[in-house]
């Protein structure tokens, strides 16, 4: 599941970026592919409990 399916599903850019201590800027930058590190990828991973696994960023990557 992609970050974007994620959000739309279970909650807002405003409350996922509190949830993970970022802004909603940052969000939209990763909802965008920009500065996903393995750290944020990770981060994003435990806050979603497993539903955006680190193989859905390739994913998305490979689909564009």
């Amino acid at each position: 599941m992609t970050l974007d399916e994620y959000i739309s599903k279970h909650t807002t850019v405003t409350d996922f970026a509190k949830k993970i201590g970022r802004s909603r800027a940052q969000v939209h930058r990763y909802l965008n592919g920009d500065n996903v590190s393995k750290a944020v990828i990770e981060e994003i991973r435990e806050a979603t409990d497993g539903a955006v696994t680190p193989a859905d960023w390739f994913t998305q990557e490979t689909a564009a």
